[in-house]
């Protein structure tokens, strides 16, 4: 009997893949940003709902509202990820649990509860409030508005594909304006800066389909990056999706994916809880046009936040980094003007073969 290959990973991008996931490939939907994951969380099934944004004032925040599948126990434990970093100085950085009977979602809009702390869209894909309740968290949390300047954003359908699993990923804001108020240690702190929100989801673990990811984000002298190179398991065919989305107000300036660009990674650097090297670095250059770009994500060798992310494997664990970055843009706009500019933004490094179980620092040796 001839055995059948699996499906390589890949990042859908044809007609039919937008025809039968019922989306436009040029109007992003307010539902996009819905609940897409079932109402009972199948085995395997996530979702989560991410913001952060970088202040004027040094200050630099990340909160998250995750569905989960039930765990061996049948039990589904929503969570909310709050980081508050000043700085390169940790100052919160907590991930808390709760019950499923203390979740809300919809499905035709972002309006997802978890105790009385929400994320909710209270302008289509315009405007929104975050809500992490310092009364659920020892005084620590945030009341943020975030009102998105430019369009939102997904590199083809947002679908990554492997042997019929898929993980997808849709960018409402890609950046806007953020202000309100962070809560650290019941201190009050009024900030305004510029923001950033997506939304994933899946039907199987990321573990299953991906080894790594970097991902990152800035707001340089006013134009937007979103960039990210995601990597398939060799079983799901090892194939690297790189991406680039830059904008100036409703201006895309660049919206290049899979072999439009590449992403080059440089210095790599111990992770602070497993010793592995890990990229702190990258570049990411497009040709276009006759046009050449370059934006680098440089995360100055300083971890700002690291923790354990959540995955199936017996044999490893999945580790997170994040990087206050040092974001270069050196883009060329259709008219031949020229954009060069520096400032600070996020870089991220997520890697699903972090640490094996039962070692403590081993050297990465799987791919």
């Amino acid at each position: 009997m001839t055995k059948t290959m699996p499906k390589p990973g890949r990042l859908l991008d044809d007609d039919e893949s937008f025809a039968v996931l019922g989306i436009d490939r040029h109007h992003p939907a307010v539902f996009e940003d819905g609940r897409r994951s079932s109402a009972q969380l199948a085995p395997g099934e996530w979702e989560w709902w991410y913001m952060d944004a970088h202040f004027s004032n040094g200050y630099f925040a990340v909160a998250s509202l995750h569905l989960s599948a039930p765990d061996k126990n049948g039990v589904s434990r929503p969570t909310i990820g709050l980081n508050i970093a000043r700085g390169n100085e940790k100052l919160v950085n907590q991930r808390l649990p709760f019950s499923v009977d203390q979740l809300t979602t919809a499905v035709d809009r972002a309006d997802t509860a978890i105790g009385s702390s929400f994320f909710r869209s209270e302008d289509g894909l315009d405007r929104y409030r975050i809500f992490v309740d310092p009364e659920q968290n020892n005084g620590n949390g945030l009341d943020i508005e975030l009102v998105r300047t430019v369009p939102s954003y997904r590199p083809g359908t947002g679908r990554w594909e492997a042997d019929d699993h898929h993980f997808s990923w849709f960018c409402a804001v890609p950046g806007g304006i953020a202000r309100g108020t962070l809560f650290v240690d019941g201190e009050a702190v009024e900030v305004e800066g510029n923001g950033y929100h997506d939304h994933n989801w899946g039907d199987v673990p990321m573990d299953h389909l991906l080894g790594d990811w970097l991902w990152g984000r800035a707001e340089v002298d006013g134009t937007t990056v979103v960039s990210a190179s995601v990597r398939f398991r060799e079983s799901a065919g090892g194939e690297e999706t790189p991406l680039l989305y830059v904008a100036r107000d409703e201006d895309v300036l660049i919206d290049a994916f899979n072999d439009q660009l590449v992403c080059l990674e440089g210095v790599r650097i111990p992770h602070p809880d497993t010793g592995k090297k890990i990229s702190s670095d990258c570049i990411y250059i497009v040709e276009q046009d006759g046009r050449t770009s370059t934006v680098r994500f440089d995360g100055r060798r300083t971890v700002v936040a690291a923790f354990p992310f959540a995955n199936s494997s017996d044999e490893w664990e999945t580790w997170y980094a994040r990087y206050l970055a040092s974001v270069t843009l050196d883009v060329e706009s259709r008219s031949g003007a020229r954009i060069r500019a520096t400032a600070h933004g996020t870089l991220e490094n997520m890697d699903f073969f972090g640490r094996r179980r039962d070692e403590i620092a081993p050297e990465r040796t799987a791919s």
